[in-house]
């Protein structure tokens, strides 16, 4: 039995709405806060806002294990297994966006 022979109802695949950001969006301020002692990548959570840096400049965003995204640049961040347990990053502890006019959403 080969995978085109199934039996059955055939996948209706449906087209793909129209991206929202696809025109782009307008940027806003938020003023954070990182903390003052630095975190091991390994302690971080999946979601939370971290600098790799103790200023606080590009902000990421930890998607699992071993990858990040910097909000900034939009460029992924690999982190090898060797070093998940040494590297430091420091923690976004306060954010305040309310000084953005309107939502992005």
């Amino acid at each position: 039995m080969t995978a085109n022979s199934r039996k059955g109802k055939k996948k209706e695949w449906k087209d793909l709405s129209i991206d929202p950001l696809s025109e782009g969006f307008d940027g806003h301020q938020a003023e954070y806060v990182v903390g003052k002692a630095p975190v091991t990548w390994a302690h971080i959570q999946t979601g939370q806002l971290f600098s790799r840096s103790k200023s606080g400049k590009n902000l990421h965003v930890k998607l699992n294990d071993g990858r990040a995204v910097c909000l900034d640049t939009q460029k992924p961040l690999e982190v090898k297994p060797s070093i998940r347990n040494s590297l430091q990053v420091w923690v976004v502890t306060n954010f305040n966006s309310t000084t953005a006019n309107k939502a992005d959403f």
